[in-house]
């Protein structure tokens, strides 16, 4: 355990806030004498790595080479078909679709508009195209010029992937859907001892090729933990409005982590300057400057983008809207909520697995809440837009020619969408709501939740917050349409003003990781740093470095759970063990408790609180189940986790009449009580 502490720089260099500190000693690497090869010393490993990644992902070349070619075809369709909807069509004919003629004998026949009749020539077409639209139509096609770049560059990059998988790991493109990513990353652990990707260690860690594949983002996920993210507006009527659009966060990484005048000179690497705190205003200056410069570009470039988003809503939405009105109605989990539920050094498709399976109870939760008032309004509009649509749809069906009545497809189309959504908000009859065992059931799948949610499942408060967590499809809809308008203005007067406190994380929380880099230091996942007391760790006294909601000692037991051969740091060692004699302890306790309640009559004090605590207890022993048997048992375990939809509760704590809090079989972080001073699943 030794050899894995040395690897990592003096922490406590980058956690002083004195003025008079200097910059961080320098260190040196370890070098080898090693023998080269194609894939020695790879220059950018953080590249490497994210694109042996998503090879595995997408399975291969064929896959890529389609998505990069395909977006190029949608952006060049999109906008030539836009440009010929606007000046090449003759409206005024379009929309008289039959006219009357009268031959020399006046006999009256009707004439059918043909699609060429609509059509401008291509020479007219051409003339009535003004200069607005030429000048659209030369940012795109410079926009275009700069995708063409980057996917012929990719293409390239991804032909070396597929040879580093063919010659390095054995591993060809036909096999990549059977193989997980697991076996990849045991087979690049071991390229390592035998190419040395990395010169700076003899040995990588599963840790070290996270934190490359995921260094910027875990600095996202740092920043929502810590509250610097998300944007939060307070607007009368609508009340606090988080406003996380994909706008702004590519915005935000652009400026933070990979725009030219980014913190980081470099993929890996932070400028010096912004470790050294009497640079602090400087550096708070320059960064604020950098925000307005962006937040100006933003807003000229605006109109642009929102009609570019416009269209792609249009084009993408219109068509599947007036098929199925109902999924403006479903949800998804928002922007914040993926980077709110992610653990820290978790991967795309983990992150996403967990997530997809929170979905159904976390529509269920939200069903518990049953608006009566809400609920007569959707059936009245069911009933009306309902019959309105099926008398004309019917009629359509008698006789084709009735299609042809002035905004009558309109019609149809609107009355549609209203009794589809107004459908979507009457509750199942036959629903039994449980909020807080539903609650328990997302909890089993995401991980955290505020503790003000604790025993408030049942709250309008608690079903508010949880909803900017899981929005409306509509909302997000929404939200992307009018990004471009907005972003501008939280550049400029949300994020503008915070440019000391994002100077401060940075030097704060950056740590030096031989082999790795700059990374952020809550995803080395020390517990003994960034820990919390409250969860059994033996944390630094300053509440500032801590980690909220538990998100260091879950992020450590997920990264343990799904790598299970990594080897532990000392720290982290000492406080999986003392988490895994707390959970022996608590079941041996709630079997005895168990055992006991059986011979003795229950009075109303004993099946309150004890009952309670076997429950929670009982979902410790499920944790230790997941994360500490041997590697054949834990594929096991996982398999069973993975089929079982719905939590299993203990026949004993159901026989009580107590609400179910625990024992969800798929639990994978526990969560702190204030009853017991352990770490307790809720």
């Amino acid at each position: 355990m030794s050899s894995s502490v040395s690897q990592y720089r003096g922490l406590t260099a980058q956690y002083t806030d004195n003025e008079e500190e200097d910059y961080p000693p320098q260190f040196t690497t370890l070098t080898h004498e090693i023998e080269k090869s194609k894939w020695s010393h790879i220059d950018d490993l953080d590249e490497f790595f994210a694109r042996v990644y998503h090879y595995h992902q997408n399975h291969g070349m064929p896959s890529l080479i389609l998505i990069e070619f395909l977006n190029l075809f949608q952006i060049m369709f999109l906008t030539l078909f836009s440009v010929f909807m606007l000046e090449c069509v003759d409206y005024n004919i379009l929309f008289q679709s039959q006219q009357v003629i009268s031959d020399k004998k006046n006999n009256s026949f009707v004439e059918k508009r043909s699609i060429h009749d609509v059509i401008y020539p291509l020479d007219k077409c051409i003339n009535n195209i003004d200069f607005k639209i030429w000048f659209s139509i030369t940012i795109v096609f410079i926009f275009w010029v700069f995708r063409l770049i980057k996917a012929i560059y990719n293409i390239a990059r991804y032909a070396e992937i597929r040879s580093f998988y063919i010659s390095a790991l054995n591993i060809h493109t036909n096999d990549l859907p059977n193989i997980t990513w697991n076996e990849v990353l045991e087979k690049l652990l071991q390229m390592q001892k035998k190419h040395h990707l990395c010169i700076h260690k003899q040995e990588l860690t599963e840790l070290d090729i996270y934190n490359r594949i995921l260094r910027f983002k875990n600095y996202l996920v740092a920043m929502v933990n810590q509250g610097i993210l998300p944007p939060k507006i307070d607007i009368p009527i609508f009340g606090q409005l988080i406003l996380l659009t994909t706008g702004f966060k590519y915005n935000f990484e652009f400026l933070f982590f990979w725009g030219p005048f980014a913190p980081f000179q470099n993929c890996y690497q932070l400028r010096p300057e912004y470790k050294v705190y009497s640079k602090r205003a400087e550096l708070t200056a320059e960064l604020s400057k950098s925000i307005l410069i962006l937040g100006i570009l933003n807003l000229i470039l605006s109109p642009v983008i929102f009609v570019w988003q416009l269209l792609q809503f249009l084009y993408n939405y219109t068509e599947l809207i007036k098929r199925d009105p109902s999924v403006l109605g479903s949800r998804r989990w928002s922007n914040y909520g993926r980077l709110y539920f992610r653990h820290f050094n978790e991967l795309d498709h983990e992150l996403d697995a967990r997530l997809s399976r929170a979905y159904r109870p976390a529509m269920n939760y939200l069903s518990s809440f049953v608006s009566k008032f809400l609920a007569v309004f959707a059936k009245f509009f069911v009933l009306t837009c309902g019959t309105i649509f099926a008398v004309l749809v019917l009629l359509t069906i008698y006789d084709e020619d009735v299609i042809n009545i002035e905004h009558l497809l309109t019609i149809i189309s609107v009355t549609g969408a209203i009794a589809g959504i107004a459908r979507s908000l009457i509750p199942d009859e036959n629903f039994v709501f449980f909020s807080d065992q539903m609650m328990f059931q997302v909890l089993a799948h995401v991980h955290y939740m505020p503790d003000s949610w604790k025993e408030h499942a049942n709250s309008y408060v608690v079903r508010d917050e949880f909803v900017k967590l899981f929005q409306y499809k509509f909302v997000y809809l929404l939200e992307e349409l009018l990004s471009p308008i907005i972003t501008p203005f939280i550049l400029i007067f949300w994020l503008r003003p915070r440019s000391a406190s994002l100077v401060d994380f940075l030097r704060n929380f950056t740590v030096d990781v031989v082999g790795v880099g700059d990374v952020c230091s809550f995803a080395q996942m020390d517990t003994k740093r960034h820990g919390n007391p409250k969860w059994l760790s033996k944390t630094n006294p300053k509440k500032t470095h801590q980690a909220r909601n538990g998100k260091t000692e879950l992020s450590l037991i997920h990264f343990v759970h799904t790598n299970p051969k990594w080897r532990l740091p000392a720290e982290s060692l000492a406080f999986i063990d003392q988490l895994k004699d707390q959970a022996i302890k608590e079941t041996s306790i709630t079997e005895q408790s168990i055992a006991k309640s059986n011979n003795e009559p229950k009075t109303a004090e004993s099946i309150t609180e004890p009952n309670m605590e076997q429950s929670l207890n009982k979902s410790i022993y499920h944790l230790q189940s997941l994360v500490y048997n041997p590697a054949p048992n834990l594929t096991s375990n996982l398999i069973k986790s993975s089929l079982n939809s719905q939590p299993q509760y203990d026949f004993h704590i159901q026989q009580s009449g107590q609400m179910p809090r625990g024992a969800v079989s798929r639990i994978e972080g526990p969560l702190f009580t204030n009853k017991q001073q352990t770490l307790l699943s809720m």
